[in-house]
């Protein structure tokens, strides 16, 4: 077997070997026999199998939609008879690609127009010089975004482009979806099912429906909130609290790890300044997808007013004939600092114009859900799920705006009050399953909120791994999330390390990635010894920076160059020992 395997690896270049190593992980978690035929002699025969027509999904997903599309378009397929074929990208061996006639491609848009890290070999593959002509596929994209950043659904569009450059048929135009996608999922399934000759002509496509007992981004349960908390005191800049939710009887289950996604409805007064601004009463009846509403409940309940995105832009603009406003819309080096601070009444009040009802809810987004680390365990907080919530706020003409979701739960929302939720599981943020196994956590501000969880969890079934958490903040006196927790952790001996960096109590600003590189040799010994990696916070500046001081850290605890420190990373993701859940 050994001699077999040399062969094999010999010729293979680094995306093949990362690959291989994910796959062969998958193989010794999976419940498989392994053969002790030799891996070159011939495979045995099977009766042969009547020829039908077979569907290929593969997806690639940071949060989960993905997914959950891919899981409901398989079992749509297989309930008409189809033979069907889903993989996650991050097990996929991207030369599988040359095999496919029919591929139906799921993919989410990452960062800054970046495909999510589970595509990112699929998509180098079919980005290289040497990647193959693919003539005989056809295929369809179905892009997932939020139209709320610049770059919307890009890692779609670019992976679209790509294959009809390398040959392959596009089956129809791209369906490029913002975060309510449910009328774009059945449209592009029924687009699929009619190419597949064993569908049923008579037969209709739907998204798969929730059940009474489902409670999904669909069908949210309305939880009861149990306590809300300040985990911040002043003079603090920042507002962040702690937010009990009551899940009993509600059948919903999560585990560390996971999201729980909040429907939050819009401040009363922003609602009544957007009628104000357009001169329209709230009392017009108004349609929001199949649901006939009054403007007011519309605005307050359904309709995004918080996030300024695009689309909308663009379609003020031509309502309301300010060329000015689509040339913004345009100007991609402009646009994202621009929507950053300003919300939708801020651009009527500049750009105004006389619009009906109708026409402004036409322009709008649906408002769609915001989702939340969940800070607690279902092991220790039986019947509860906790957030840690920071109140976003920011000025804009000397008027003060605050976060939709954010404003809801520490603002709007009191002790008893319900809000709308569901848990968004997070399959590729999960604490190994042997409770031997150390683990380091980075989390600065409130991305230490599910490291909470990963401890309660630990301590609740006795694991005996060690804990290592990285915590960043401002200031130690007024910014130290759970500081209590992380203290009593520490005397039970569950925490076996605690590495803080607040960045304005010294002279010399210090963040978490400093003090990684300043702890690498202990870090790194850490790693070698098995530990997991974890990251959760903001994807744009801190993640990447601690990326790069694990980076500098391996190459310079062992001796690697640059390439070498790279590929031991790019090993570790593959092996599901560096997670992140950033944002």
């Amino acid at each position: 077997m050994e001699k077999h395997l040399r062969a094999l690896v010999s010729t293979a270049d680094r995306d093949e070997l990362l690959w291989v190593s994910g796959y062969t992980a998958g193989l010794a978690t999976a419940d498989v026999e392994v053969t002790d035929q030799p891996l070159d002699a011939p495979a045995a025969s099977a009766p042969t199998a009547p020829a039908t027509q077979s569907l290929t999904i593969w997806y690639g997903t940071e949060t989960g939609n993905a997914q959950g599309v891919a899981e409901r378009l398989k079992q749509q397929a297989e309930a008409r008879g189809i033979d069907v074929e889903m993989s996650d990208l991050a097990t996929v061996n991207p030369r599988q690609i040359r095999k496919k006639e029919l591929l139906a491609l799921v993919l989410s848009t990452h960062g800054d127009g970046e495909p999510p890290e589970t595509a990112e070999g699929f998509h180098r593959y079919l980005h290289a010089d040497n990647a193959p002509r693919l003539d005989d596929l056809e295929y369809s994209v179905l892009a997932l975004g939020d139209s709320s950043y610049p770059d919307f659904c890009e890692a779609g569009k670019n992976i679209d482009e790509r294959l009809q450059a390398l040959g392959a048929s596009p089956l129809g135009p791209r369906i490029d979806c913002d975060v309510e996608f449910d009328a774009e999922e059945a449209q592009w399934a029924s687009m699929l099912f009619e190419r597949l000759e064993s569908a049923p002509q008579s037969q209709t496509v739907q998204a798969v429906p929730s059940t009474g007992s489902q409670h999904d981004r669909r069908n949210p349960y309305h939880a009861e909130v149990l306590e809300r908390a300040p985990l911040t005191v002043p003079p603090s800049g920042k507002r962040v609290g702690h937010v009990v939710l009551s899940l009993e009887d509600s059948g919903i289950e999560y585990a560390p790890g996971d999201s729980l996604g909040i429907q939050p409805r819009n401040d009363d007064a922003l609602v009544d300044e957007l009628l104000q601004l357009t001169g329209l009463s709230g009392d017009e009846e108004v349609a929001v997808d199949d649901s006939k509403l009054t403007l007011r409940a519309a605005a307050t309940e359904r309709l995004e007013l918080t996030q300024v995105v695009v689309p909308f832009l663009k379609e003020w603009a031509a309502l309301t004939g300010h060329d000015a406003l689509e040339a913004i819309a345009n100007d991609r080096e402009r646009l994202r600092d621009w929507l950053s601070t300003r919300q939708t009444v801020d651009v009527i009040r500049a750009y105004p114009g006389e619009v009906s009802a109708d026409q402004l809810v036409g322009a709008l987004r649906k408002c769609p859900p915001r989702l939340y680390s969940i800070a607690s365990s279902p092991e220790l907080a039986d019947g509860e799920v906790h957030l840690t919530v920071r109140l976003e706020t920011g000025e804009h003409d000397d008027r003060t705006r605050t976060g939709a979701a954010s404003g809801y739960l520490l603002e709007r929302l009191q002790v008893g009050d319900t809000a709308p939720v569901y848990v968004e599981p997070n399959p590729r943020f999960k604490l190994p399953e042997a409770g031997s196994t150390p683990v380091i956590m980075v989390g600065p501000g409130t991305g230490v909120a599910p490291f909470r969880a990963f401890m309660q969890h630990r301590e609740a079934i006795g694991a005996t791994g060690g804990n290592w958490l990285f915590f960043g903040e401002q200031h130690r006196r007024t910014d130290f999330l759970y500081q209590l927790d992380w203290q009593h952790w520490q005397e039970t001996g569950l925490l076996n390390r605690l590495s803080v960096a607040f960045s304005r109590d010294g002279a010399e600003r210090k963040y978490v990635q400093h003090r990684i590189l300043e702890e690498g040799a202990d870090v790194n010994e850490w790693l070698e010894r098995g530990a997991h990696f974890y990251v959760c916070g903001n994807g744009r500046g801190m993640a990447e920076a601690v990326e790069d001081a694990l980076k500098t850290v391996i190459a310079t605890e062992r001796g690697f160059n640059d390439e070498q420190a790279q590929q031991a990373i790019d090993l570790l993701k593959s092996e599901g020992r560096y997670q992140k859940d950033v944002y």
